[in-house]
């Protein structure tokens, strides 16, 4: 199995994020054109908040994230355990990119 950006041509995988904390209001709501497209979003089935303890939680690395590098080469040696070879090998190359990210930083 491959990472879906590796595998089609506009490198973009089958997630994008959203920062959130940049488009909310201080009150914590959405401008009126942002939660339109939120509702859509939601409407249509593809939008996933992750909530804390739902079936979809979920938790977000980014690759300059001080830790990262050290998360995902735990993750590739658990892929390569379970004998995934293939998708070991793509975890382990965005690892690398996480060791040597130019920007690294404490998450946030």
């Amino acid at each position: 199995m491959k990472l879906d950006r590796n595998e089609n041509d506009n490198g973009r995988g089958k997630y994008a994020l959203i920062l959130l904390r940049e488009i909310q209001m201080a009150d914590g709501s959405f401008p009126p054109g942002v939660q339109q497209a939120l509702d859509t979003l939601k409407r249509v089935g593809v939008l996933d908040w992750g909530a804390a303890g739902s079936d979809s939680e979920f938790f977000l690395i980014r690759l300059k994230d001080r830790h990262a590098a050290t998360a995902l080469y735990a993750y590739a040696r658990s892929a390569e355990e379970f004998g995934e070879v293939e998708w070991a090998k793509e975890v382990r190359a965005l690892a690398n990119t996480a060791a040597t990210h130019p920007g690294k930083k404490q998450p946030d």
